[in-house]
């Protein structure tokens, strides 16, 4: 079992980029590497959804979460431009059906509430993220896993 702390020790980096990998990988997407030096999360191209027949609307869902999650795992950082790329394709990609004013409302509090309900595993990897500074994406994934248990 992996030991947490309380938020006040952890840093506001890698509360980001834990919230950027939970995220992924609650929605299928990959994580390849994260470091927190670099203030990255790398992560794989969502093609499961795809794979599993489902429609533009669940890889723009997954993509605004995954680029939202940071801040809101620490609401104190900001988008980074690769955040930005990435809520910016979910935008696109959920204009098709609405404005993108509204998918931007919707994505923003779809990621708070993500956030909220895997509080716990954000915390715990970002716990470790800041004693390791960086990690593979099998590392990450078998935190998260190890965590559930």
């Amino acid at each position: 079992m992996v030991e947490t702390t309380t938020y006040e020790t952890i840093s506001d980096g890698s509360l980001h980029e834990a919230g950027h990998c939970v995220a992924a990988l609650s929605y299928g997407i990959g994580v390849r590497r994260v470091c927190i030096d670099a203030g990255e999360a790398v992560i794989e191209p969502c093609g499961i959804y795809l794979e599993q027949g489902r429609y533009h609307g669940a890889v723009a869902l997954g993509y605004a979460v995954v680029a939202l999650a940071g801040r809101a795992a620490a609401p104190t950082t900001s988008l980074s431009k690769s955040d930005e790329l990435l809520l910016d394709q979910a935008i696109f990609l959920g204009s098709w059906a609405h404005p993108p004013d509204e998918m931007c409302r919707a994505f923003s509090a779809l990621a708070n509430s993500f956030v909220l309900d895997h509080r716990k595993e954000i915390e715990t990897l970002a716990t470790i993220l800041d004693r390791r500074r960086s990690m593979s994406g099998a590392e990450v994934e078998e935190i998260i896993r190890s965590i559930g248990q």
